[in-house]
């Protein structure tokens, strides 16, 4: 039987990424919120930070999927078009989260980027590997 033991563990990694990248969201409502508070952020700035707060908690909830999608079909080549469409997902999500945050001002860390385009990447590269290694061996 064919398994991915890179998918097994990418998955792994990207249940921790999708809580690491939920709690950077929550961080950033209570920033913005706290700039409303304050007047110190204009409508459009909140607009921005709004869609980015989104999109980012939409990523992290596709990471999880992922995440789920992975460690289940690690071993069943032929179910991981599934992770690869989910991977797909997570990533423009990420993407789009991180330009919406940059948008907004607020700024995109190492962090934002490692946990919303470098892992989902990894782990799309991973599902597309094992994807592509079944459809060789059905041939």
């Amino acid at each position: 039987m064919k398994q991915s033991n890179f998918l097994k563990y990418t998955s792994i990694i990207m249940m921790l990424t999708a809580v690491v990248r939920l709690f950077f969201g929550f961080m950033m409502i209570n920033f913005f919120a706290t700039a409303h508070t304050f007047g110190a952020a204009d409508p459009a700035m909140l607009r921005y930070a709004g869609a980015a707060i989104l999109l980012i908690v939409l990523c992290a909830l596709a990471e999880l999927v992922c995440g789920f999608q992975g460690a289940m079909n690690w071993a069943e080549p032929l179910l991981s078009g599934k992770c690869l469409k989910w991977g797909a997902a997570a990533l423009a999500l990420g993407l789009a989260g991180n330009a919406f945050q940059w948008l907004s001002g607020y700024g995109v860390s190492y962090v934002a980027w490692l946990t919303g385009a470098v892992i989902p990447a990894v782990f799309t590269l991973a599902a597309w590997l094992f994807f592509r290694r079944s459809q060789s061996s059905a041939d």
